[in-house]
């Protein structure tokens, strides 16, 4: 069928037939960028009759790829035989085919995020580790390791004697993967670095699969790690047919390992690259393009451009100081309120933070005045214990090397199978260097346990027997026949207890939804279902579409609402306490970007001057990105603290007006005359003796009991000198400098 290429602007067209070669496409928020790509793939099958199996288009979620693919049916019909994948799902099919070569068999586990923290809280115990410090950034550095392609060997390199701890993460880190090996199975890291790994080792099966895409299209590229950039690199090698689509202004997940570098040197490692710019945007107003360009142009490393748009100027971004953080709640609830008056429905409303913990005043006060509400990127139904459990099953009746799954799955429903006994078979699997099922299997002719926990590890031998014995059930059957043989249904209907009884209907539901996997996809067993499962991190549980969206800056990326409202902006909150060097507050910058250009009509900024954190009262300052947004530069020290030195900017604290807040009453008269009393009027203060000149404003400071601050005041010269220092945790302290603990930070 012709294609019909109206609906492209002139750049978005030279961009499409630019078919041959490395192409960067820079595309702006709510440029087209996927309309560009699909046309793009369309137009190499209907234009030059390139085979469309020999096109690979890769995304980074199941709802992109199922957007991508209804886009190339309705341009391509019949003739839409190109893979669509993400980077896990491309690995993941061809680990599955050449796993062998690895050392694994083609039926791996593939283990989620809970099932590695599982895995390394195991570990730790096993070598004798404190979980405390330990358990909280082994994982981190793990998937860091992993985000690079290093080996456990390789990353101690790098971290030895950098990194606390780095010993004890290298112990762990070694244990692990051989743990994983064990249970033949990978993290959701592995799946690319072992693709890498195969691709370097085996030479023949890059080329095949280099063969078999000669034309690679990456979306998203700006949120690509180092090891999916290799991965693309070594696969259009051959035929140097490379396109990749994204946004540097809009890459905001440096902390899970993506490079922002990958799309901001694209020309450097390809110097004969094209780049095209698609800067007219469909989605904002000006007014509202105005306040992401003012925000993103103070980033020093970026590609240079400035979003535009062909619609009216719409309403003017709307910007509020709080009081406090209660009187913020309920301006922007007040604000809602008064559109929906207007005709916007509650689906039209995102409020916008960037931690999960400052949702708490809006779902307090959307509650007390039934309105409906969502958040965003909450708990997800795949994640929930019920279905894990159910899903255990699966996975030990697929790969019975899975131990992970099955120390999940031996004692529940629960079948008297004590911790003691468990930690038994383990021991006696380790001794002997064999698997815990072959202990488990073979439990009668061996010695590991006696009496009547033998007999009830016997009981669960003769339940997986059977239900290995009928893996090759029809998906849905063998779903329906675990839930009845383990007894599920038994054991959370017989409690009486309401929490129970909704997750056996999460079970039900669970099994309907095997049911149209099955229907949708009539060729599909249980490998198939349990890497869909697997691979579907970003499946979340259906809800009311009717609700306001609460959800942090990061889950919102790649939607749009007809009405935002950025809360929070404060120093220390939004750009967070976290963000201490340039690259980091370059990255925050991008997530105010990415959160104005949200907006399609109106847009709201607010902040509070007071605000409830650390189980105290802190005075808070305007973020440096509200006053970016409104046009000017980059926020200097002195003009934040002029605004908080305002008559209406004091340090008071909450008035009664809010009952949940605390509130400590004055001292009686009599005290606080007695206290007074001891004070002298005026302190007398030895000669300056330090040097005051590394003292200036906006300078960073050092406290041997509070830690690092920011001065944000200057007063007075010699003895007399005083700072104002702003700390993170503790708000504004003011010291004499002459006698004061302090250093600067050089």
């Amino acid at each position: 069928m012709p294609l019909d290429y109206s609906l492209l602007n002139e750049a978005q067209r030279k961009a499409m037939e630019d078919t041959e070669g490395r192409v960067l496409v820079l595309a702006g928020a709510g440029s087209g960028k996927t309309r560009v790509l699909t046309y793009r793939v369309a137009y190499l099958v209907s234009e030059l009759g390139v085979d469309p199996r020999n096109i690979l288009a890769i995304t980074f979620t199941n709802k992109a790829i199922e957007e991508m693919r209804v886009r190339l049916d309705g341009l391509l019909g019949d003739k839409n035989k190109v893979w669509i994948s993400t980077f896990h799902k491309l690995c993941a099919m061809i680990l599955k085919r050449f796993a062998t070569r690895l050392g694994y068999t083609e039926n791996f586990t593939i283990y989620d995020e809970s099932d590695s923290n599982r895995l390394i809280a195991k570990v730790l115990r096993l070598k004798h580790l404190d979980d405390g410090p330990l358990k909280d950034i082994v994982k981190d550095h793990i998937s860091a390791a992993k985000n690079e392609g290093l080996s456990p060997e390789q990353y101690y390199a790098q971290i030895r004697g950098l990194v606390k701890f780095d010993s004890e993460i290298y112990e762990v880190f070694e244990e692990y993967e051989e743990e994983l090996k064990r249970s033949n199975a990978m993290d959701f890291d592995d799946l690319l670095h072992k693709a890498k790994l195969l691709f370097e080792l085996h030479p023949d099966v890059l080329d095949l699969f280099q063969n078999r895409f000669r034309y690679i299209h990456v979306d998203e590229f700006q949120d690509t790690n180092s090891v999916q950039f290799d991965i693309v690199r070594m696969l259009s090698e051959k035929w140097g047919n490379l396109f990749v689509v994204g946004d540097d202004d809009q890459s905001i997940y440096g902390w899970r390992g993506a490079k922002v570098e990958n799309i901001l040197n694209f020309d450097k490692v390809y110097p004969n690259a094209k780049i095209h710019k698609l800067l007219q945007n469909y989605r904002s107003t000006p007014n509202i393009l105005d306040c992401a360009n003012n925000v993103i142009r103070n980033n020093k490393a970026r590609h240079e451009k400035e979003l535009f748009t062909v619609k009216p100027s719409g309403v003017k971004v709307e910007y509020y100081t709080a009081y406090n953080d209660h009187q913020e709640a309920e301006w922007i609830i007040e604000n809602i309120r008064s559109l929906k008056r207007m005709g916007y429905t509650n689906k039209d409303f995102a409020i916008l933070i960037r931690q999960n913990s400052l949702s708490r005043n809006f779902e307090s006060k959307l509650s007390g005045l039934g309105m409906k509400y969502r958040i965003l990127g909450g708990f997800k139904f795949f994640d929930r214990k019920e279905i894990q459990d159910v899903i255990a099953y699966m996975r030990v009746i697929y790969n019975v090397k899975d131990s992970e799954a099955i120390l999940r799955i031996i004692n529940f429903p629960r079948r008297g199978i004590g911790d003691s006994s468990i930690d038994r078979l383990r021991e006696y699997a380790r001794m002997r260097g064999v698997d815990l099922i072959d202990v488990i299997l073979n439990i009668n002719a061996n010695d590991a346990l006696t009496g009547a926990a033998k007999n009830k590890v016997n009981e669960f031998r003769m339940l997986i027997s059977d239900l290995i014995g009928n893996r090759y059930m029809p998906i849905h059957e063998l779903a329906e026949y675990i839930v009845d043989k383990a007894g599920f249904e038994y054991a959370y209907n017989s409690t009486g207890k309401e929490e129970d009884e909704n997750r056996w209907q999460n079970i039900v539901e669970f099994i309907k939804h095997v049911k149209e996997f099955a229907a949708d996809n009539p060729n599909a067993g249980l490998a198939e279902f349990l890497e869909t499962v697997s691979l579907a991190p970003e499946r979340e549980e259906i809800r009311d579409n009717d609700a306001i969206t609460i959800a942090t800056m990061h889950s919102v990326k790649g939607l749009e609402f007809k009405v935002v409202f950025i809360a929070g902006c404060e120093e220390g909150i939004f750009p967070s306490e976290r963000s201490k060097n340039e690259d980091n507050i370059e990255e925050e910058r991008r997530v105010m970007y990415v959160a104005v250009t949200r907006a399609k009509e109106r847009l709201y900024i607010s902040s509070a001057r007071q605000r409830f954190r650390f189980n105290r009262v802190q005075p808070m300052l305007p973020s440096r990105f509200m006053e970016e947004a409104k046009g000017g530069q980059e926020s200097k020290i002195e003009e934040l603290r002029r605004k908080w030195d305002a008559p209406d900017y004091g340090w008071r604290r909450y008035d009664n007006d809010f009952d949940d807040m605390p509130y400590s009453p004055p001292k009686p008269i009599e005290q606080r005359r007695e206290t007074f009393a001891q004070i002298p009027e005026k302190p007398t203060l030895p000669p300056v003796k330090k040097d005051l000149s590394g003292f200036r404003m906006g300078g960073t400071v050092i406290h041997k009991i509070y830690g690092e601050g920011t001065i944000i005041m200057i007063a007075g010269s010699g003895a007399d000198t005083q700072a104002t220092v702003l700390f993170p945790k503790l708000g504004a302290k003011k010291f004499m400098l002459a006698v004061a603990p302090l250093t600067p930070k050089e």
